[in-house]
């Protein structure tokens, strides 16, 4: 048997292949909407936007609004571009009110560990200079899930079962914490 292909009599997945467009994620959900916005005639930046803010819709714990993005394009031409939607700290965390606290460090599970959001500006500029199609688009697969629900798979549901309570312990975090098993 050649080293490329699987041995279908085990366990693994097979090698996927496309010829038009092809979309990996860790949740069905967030891959099928990619695949869609490839279908409806977007690019491969559309697809990656509609994907990631879709997963953090349905599995925040693998990324969200408020994180960071850091993205390399390789347009069909030229040369690749790259960005950085790293976010800042906010504008008013400053070293005494910490100091004052008592905070030497910052835990990596409180809420003052959280910068500003550079993500979402990453994917203006990112649909804006290389996408197809609008944001309303783009963005309608997460805001249809924001707004009507969606299925949590069984990773999510461990996930949050193992981890809700390191964020259900900071002010204003328990609401977000209960729409969740």
């Amino acid at each position: 048997m050649s080293r490329r292909q699987r041995d279908f009599m085990v366990p693994g997945r097979s090698l996927a292949v496309g010829d038009r467009g092809m979309a990996a994620t860790s949740h069905p959900a967030v891959t099928l909407a990619a695949v869609d916005i490839l279908r409806s005639g977007g690019n491969a930046v559309d697809a990656a936007i509609a994907a990631i803010a879709l997963q953090g819709v349905i599995d925040p714990h693998m990324t969200g609004i408020g994180g960071d993005c850091f993205a390399i394009y390789a347009p069909a031409s030229g040369q690749p571009v790259a960005i950085n939607g790293s976010g800042r700290a906010p504008a008013k965390a400053e070293l005494g009110w910490f100091r004052q606290q008592g905070l030497v460090s910052i835990p990596d599970d409180s809420p003052h560990a959280v910068t500003v959001p550079g993500a979402v500006d990453a994917w203006c500029r990112l649909a804006a200079d290389y996408g197809s199609k609008g944001l309303d688009e783009i963005l309608a697969p997460a805001i249809h899930a924001a707004e009507n629900g969606f299925v949590i798979t069984p990773r999510s549901a461990l996930d949050w079962a193992r981890y809700g309570d390191r964020i259900a312990k900071h002010k204003g975090t328990l609401p977000l914490v209960g729409h969740y098993p």
